[in-house]
């Protein structure tokens, strides 16, 4: 049986092969081959050149990420790091993995080839009869053909080669001039689709904008029971609501009922196939691309209040320590009894003040509440490792011009949902985990990573103890929790983050390490997510053949991998997507405050410049930007000693910044240092 073992082991000596000579020595398809041989190339383990493969010689070559500046481009291989001149960058643009020629002398290299594009859509605008990347100044060559339909100022999404610069119009998007152009563009660069077909359209049309009698049949009748959705201000789209009863024996019982969205979507529907596409809805600024047409997603799938909505209900009892001791997965039919906001449920439950139309609800509110504190004791008992959130709001006015930069914060009410979708999503990982499933995993970080990053910290002064089990959950959140009050708490939470794996989605479950959990699934958001809408037809499918394993299930498993991947893939996308709206907004804000002094914190340095942060807004500080000295770099400590004031300049830093430049084309924003704070001069403004 063929193994990439096998094929790693034939390049142990440097041979050349071609393809037909790997294809004679192993039997293997040719598919499956050259999937594992693009594996192996992007792995760094051998080169592909004249047709022809054989083990990096690591001597001459190296496979890596590139990062480009203004000057020069960058890499860093064996803890090397070697520049890259412009002219020898060979079509490249920013996080491309690249084989590079070196010299490891000079310490300079080439790009022999692109292996693989960090993103292969790039978005272009036509000036001057020449398509320009937005937000680079480099250029795109396309078919001459292509350009008919285009005027000065269109943007088009291209789709790119990975010999040069080279490549094919995908998409006419729009002109420069057109209204919300900025949003569309970045939403179609990272693969998500604004438009539905004609047969997506149609299949819409059979479903009806209210809940029929014959589909309540057979379901567990919840619609005169106290429940309700707690949500953000603005949602329209709800998937979940709650209920929350106490039992004689002192036990809770909670009700966790999520939109039945998998009645209406069907495996192998194109609406299905459009949301396998996209993934996951996607949220920018003000803005929501769905994953399901608004006609479900805001309509007969929503938890409206007052109406009758299909749902799958995970009631869980559970004790005075949290512990769930009985569960049952039903489905059911409801009726919300209220949409409530984060915002009114927290003035009610942390300030103690009446919010008009919650009359009714208080009391089991203050119960919810209860079950709220108990199930946090729980978690932090377990090991539940939390990290700063690092949700990012951004104020618009009616023009969608952005006024303030605010962090998210997680108050009771925000907490109260999270732990009870939590337990839900648990409750249905463990209650399905014989079967073929899709896991919410979280693998065990590194060890040596976290302890590098630690000892990192430690060097900047931070007072991180000296352990040695950094893969326990508690000594993990021993450490955050200790340093929570620290006024840089946020600084040394994302360098812990940095340490950590992703967390995706697998048909094998590894456990989720932060949340402390063996079993965890996403199954609360099926009108959002692709994985929750998979685990919810998972659900129909196992009850349907009466939890039997058939052939119907067992064809499942290649379906199961692929969404695992996908939902994965189209996460890190969405999060892309919402990282460079909120840079493109942060750069149009200071597009206004050009030579203007703000206060701001040092919060990274390394060999390229300093980082600072500004009401949470992200600029950049070359060295030769930092005012009244030269600074030297110290790769040792990530510190800059300045040659004749002697001053030290960290990680942590509050320092006086003035605004240099911004564009919201090139999501930049350029500040110089102009004094280091302390404590006293906190206010003080200067003035050059």
């Amino acid at each position: 049986m063929y193994d990439i073992a096998q094929l790693k082991k034939l390049f142990c000596i440097n041979k050349k092969y071609t393809f037909k000579d790997l294809t004679k020595l192993l039997d293997v398809d040719d598919e499956t081959l050259l999937s594992d041989l693009n594996t192996l190339e992007e792995q760094g383990i051998i080169t592909v050149l004249s047709d022809c493969f054989q083990a990096l010689d690591k001597n001459n070559y190296a496979t890596e990420n590139i990062r480009i500046y203004k000057d020069c481009g960058v890499f860093y291989f064996d803890n090397i790091k070697y520049k890259i001149h412009l002219d020898d960058i060979n079509g490249s643009l920013k996080n491309d993995l690249c084989l590079f020629v070196i010299d490891k002398e000079s310490k300079k290299a080439k790009v022999k080839k692109i292996i693989k594009r960090f993103n292969d859509l790039v978005v272009c605008e036509l000036m001057d009869n020449k398509l320009k990347i937005y937000g680079d100044n480099k250029y795109v060559d396309v078919p001459s053909n292509e350009y008919s339909r285009l005027v000065e100022g269109s943007r088009v999404l291209i789709k790119l080669k990975n010999d040069g610069l080279n490549g094919n119009i995908v998409e006419i998007i729009g002109h420069k001039d057109d209204p919300g152009i900025d949003l569309i563009q970045i939403a179609l660069s990272k693969c998500f689709s604004l438009d539905f077909s004609e047969e997506y359209l149609k299949e819409l049309e059979k479903f009806p904008n209210h809940v029929k009698e014959d589909e309540i049949k057979g379901r567990l009748d919840l619609r005169d029971k106290l429940l309700y959705t707690i949500d953000c201000d603005n949602t329209k789209d709800m998937d979940d609501a709650i209920s929350v009863e106490k039992k004689e024996n002192g036990n809770y019982v909670l009700g966790v009922h999520i939109a039945d969205v998998s009645h209406y979507v069907k495996l192998g529907s194109e609406i299905f196939k459009e949301a396998f596409k996209r993934g996951n809805s996607l949220y920018m600024l003000n803005t929501v691309i769905p994953m399901i047409h608004k006609f479900l997603s805001n309509g007969i799938c929503s938890l409206n209040p007052s109406v009758d909505r299909l749902t799958k209900s995970c009631f869980m009892e559970i004790d005075k320590d949290g512990n769930i001791v009985d569960y049952k997965i039903v489905k059911s039919v409801i009726r919300s009894k209220k949409k409530m906001k984060y915002s009114e449920v927290n003035k009610l439950l942390e300030e103690n003040k009446m919010v008009a139309g919650y009359e009714p609800f208080i009391d089991n509110l203050k119960l919810a509440n209860e079950l709220n504190n108990i199930l946090n004791k729980a978690r932090i008992e377990r090991g539940y490792v939390k990290f700063m959130s690092n949700d990012l709001i951004v104020e618009l006015d009616k023009n969608n011009k952005p006024l303030e930069f605010k962090m998210q914060e997680q108050k009771t009410a925000e907490t109260m949902i999270e732990n009870c979708m939590l337990m839900a999503n648990q409750t249905v990982a463990i209650n399905y985990s014989w079967l073929p499933f899709i896991y919410r995993i979280h693998e065990m970080p590194d060890k040596n990573t976290v302890i590098n990053i630690l000892q990192f910290l430690k060097k900047l002064g931070y007072n991180i103890p000296l352990i040695k089990n950094v893969d326990n959950q508690k000594a993990l959140q021993g450490i955050l929790r200790d340093l929570s009050s620290d006024k840089d708490f946020k600084i040394i939470s994302n360098f812990i983050l940095r340490g950590m794996k992703k967390a995706k989605y697998s048909t094998e479950n590894t456990g989720h390490f932060a949340l402390a959990y063996e079993h965890y699934t996403h199954f609360t958001s099926p009108i959002r997510r692709l994985s929750d809408l998979m685990v919810h037809i998972l659900i129909d499918l196992y009850e349907k053949n009466n939890y039997m394993i058939n052939e119907e299930i067992e064809n499942l498993e290649q379906l199961l991998i692929d969404v695992s991947i996908q939902a994965s893939f189209k996460e890190r996308k969405a999060i892309e997507a919402e990282n460079e709206a909120n840079a493109m907004k942060m750069a149009e804000y200071m597009e206004g405050h050009i030579n203007e002094y703000f206060n701001g914190k040092i919060i990274n340095i390394d060999s390229s410049g300093v980082t600072v942060e500004v009401n949470n807004i992200i600029g950049h500080v070359n060295f030769s930007d930092i005012k009244k000295d030269s600074y030297k770099f110290n790769k040792e400590n990530f510190t800059l000693f300045g040659k004749k004031t002697k001053q030290t300049l960290k990680i942590g830093d509050n320092v006086r910044i003035k605004v240099l430049s911004a564009s919201k084309e090139y999501r930049t924003i350029d500040f110089a240092i102009c004094e280091k704070l302390d404590k006293v001069k906190q206010k003080v403004l200067i003035k050059e």
